[in-house]
């Protein structure tokens, strides 16, 4: 076979020893796995979680939607979350949400409209309408936004005719909530007031609440304390935002929008005082009531005895006493006389009783920061920053006061500074483009790009190149061997060989330059003199025939 019908490359492979072969074929190897791993890394499917946590779901319903919807899932089953391609997350997502909507309801009061047959105890039917009175309550509960399921037990018993006999019914409800959704106490409140309303002589004390995390969310008495300080918090910032949209109110028309900012702290007493207070007066006095008694009684003494003293006193007479002629003398007439008079005085009483009120304002803390003024300069025309002067800051510190019910004896406090902004607000708009999903998967694919032109221009092609020449110097070589032969051999042409080792001398180059040069150079050779370049051609060839 001629040297000439080698692949070049084949040729420069040869050549080599056949540790390096093997090395090259080793490296060859390695950079091709290595571009194809590059290529299905930049094509490989991004994942993204769908849920955190596998546990709050029924984990099989999950799995068969997403494998019924052809949609590819991976589960961490370290983390128990489920990813899903980003390509297919909103169908997931949705398909998640109906599942998540199909809850178990259970059955209703469906059950008594079923065909009941005739040896149908009375029993079985206080049975079937007791579980039919669970299941509708149950759907009810169900419906509430932050219950994804609920199950209800009720404790019904007979009725009985003594009243010694008689037995309070009893409810108990499992709820299963969202998960990372809390119930508060308000909504258990009224789950219970439900189910306490639903049914005959059931008090709402005798109904029992349990969520799946096994907490008691029907008498937790530890948390009145903490609803009722819920409660003043929110009155307080309640207080705060009022005040607050007062200040903005008054502020705007002078300062505009984006040119001030209020900040409004209320100290609420939320203590709760009684108080009665009874004062006297001595120094007022009131007669009240006045009673008075006048009594008079005249009566006439009988006479005695003659000439005998008589049993009564004397009266108090005012001329001597005479005795009286031939009749022993006549006793006086006696009166008496009696004045009685009751007076009642009431003393200044006064009786108060005060009921502070709750949430009375105790102080009032007002900060407003205003930004300089924009003002245009009738010069330049353009739009100049200056401070407000201590007078303006007056002025607006006096409308923030009368706005919120400034009082100095209260303690109340309103400051007003002026201070340059650094901008005003901005919307947010979208995050930048570097951050978004498309761009890193297009980073992906150049980067695979690039390292694959990397590996096939700078490795691959300088082997291939290297292999190439090695093999075209071969070639060139054994042509310069023959070009030799043929001017040795024949007499003929003894000045041609002159010419043609003058030639080689001067214009072959050696065998360790390019191929591309020692080319050029057998093309020179040929158009300088074709005559003689035939002649070696037509000496090959018989060379060849023979």
């Amino acid at each position: 076979m001629d040297a000439s019908d080698i692949n070049p490359v084949m040729m420069g492979f040869n050549k080599l020893t056949i540790v390096r072969q093997v090395a090259l074929l080793i490296g060859f190897a390695s950079i091709l796995a290595l571009g194809i791993g590059v290529v299905i890394w930049s094509q490989e499917t991004t994942y993204r979680p769908l849920i955190s946590n596998l546990q709050d779901y029924n984990a099989k319903e999950i799995i068969d939607a997403l494998e019924m919807n052809s949609i590819d899932y991976q589960i961490n089953p370290i983390t128990n979350i489920v990813m899903v391609a980003e390509d297919d997350i909103h169908e997931a997502r949705l398909s998640l949400a109906a599942i998540v909507a199909q809850t178990d309801e259970g059955v209703g009061l469906e059950l008594l409209d079923q065909e009941q047959g005739l040896g149908t105890s009375q029993f079985i039917e206080s049975v079937r309408y007791r579980r039919g009175l669970e299941g509708e309550l149950a759907r009810t509960i169900s419906s509430l936004k932050s219950v994804r399921n609920a199950r209800v037990h009720l404790a019904l018993p007979k009725q009985s005719v003594f009243v010694r006999d008689d037995r309070e019914p009893r409810a108990s409800i499992f709820l299963e909530i969202y998960g990372g959704k809390g119930l508060k106490k308000e909504q258990a409140e009224a789950i219970m007031s439900l189910v306490a309303s639903s049914i005959p002589e059931l008090a709402i004390e005798n109904v029992t609440l349990v969520d799946q995390k096994g907490n008691l969310l029907s008498k937790d008495e530890k948390n009145d304390e903490d609803l009722l300080a819920g409660k003043q918090f929110d009155y307080t910032r309640k207080v705060e935002k009022n005040l607050g949209q007062r200040v903005q109110r008054i502020l705007e028309p002078v300062l505009g929008v984006d040119n001030f900012q209020s900040e409004v702290s209320a100290d609420v007493d939320f203590t709760m005082v009684e108080q009665t207070q009874e004062l006297f007066n001595p120094d007022l006095i009131a007669l009240r009531s006045e009673q008075l008694l006048n009594e008079e009684t005249t009566s006439k003494v009988d006479g005695g005895i003659p000439g005998a003293l008589a049993n009564q006193p004397p009266g108090a007479a005012e001329a001597p006493e005479e005795a009286g002629a031939g009749d022993g003398g006549a006793a006086g007439i006696p009166t008496e006389k009696r004045s009685e008079a009751t007076r009642n005085y009431e003393v200044d009483r006064t009786l108060s009783h005060t009921q502070h009120q709750v949430g009375r304002l105790r102080r009032i803390t007002v900060s407003v920061a205003v930004n300089d003024r924009s003002i245009a300069n009738p010069q330049t025309g353009l739009l100049e920053t200056l401070p407000w002067s201590s007078d303006e800051l007056k002025r607006l510190e006096l409308l923030v006061k009368d706005s919120v019910g400034f009082s100095a004896a209260r303690g109340d406090s309103v400051s007003v500074i002026n201070t340059p902004f650094l901008g005003g607000a901005q919307e947010i708009g979208e995050p930048d483009f570097w951050r978004q999903p498309w761009f890193w998967e297009i980073v992906k694919q150049v980067l695979a790009g690039l390292f694959l032109l990397i590996v096939i221009f700078g490795v691959i092609r300088p082997m291939v190149r290297s292999l190439v020449d090695r093999g075209k110097q071969d070639e060139v070589a054994q042509i310069e061997g023959e070009l030799d032969d043929l001017g040795e051999g024949d007499d003929l042409f003894g000045d041609d060989k002159v010419t043609l080792a003058g030639a080689d001398e001067f214009l072959l180059p050696g065998a360790s330059d390019g191929f591309e040069r020692q080319l050029d150079a057998l093309k020179g050779l040929i158009a300088e003199d074709p005559a003689r370049v035939a002649q070696a051609f037509k000496k090959w060839i018989n060379e060849g025939a023979e």
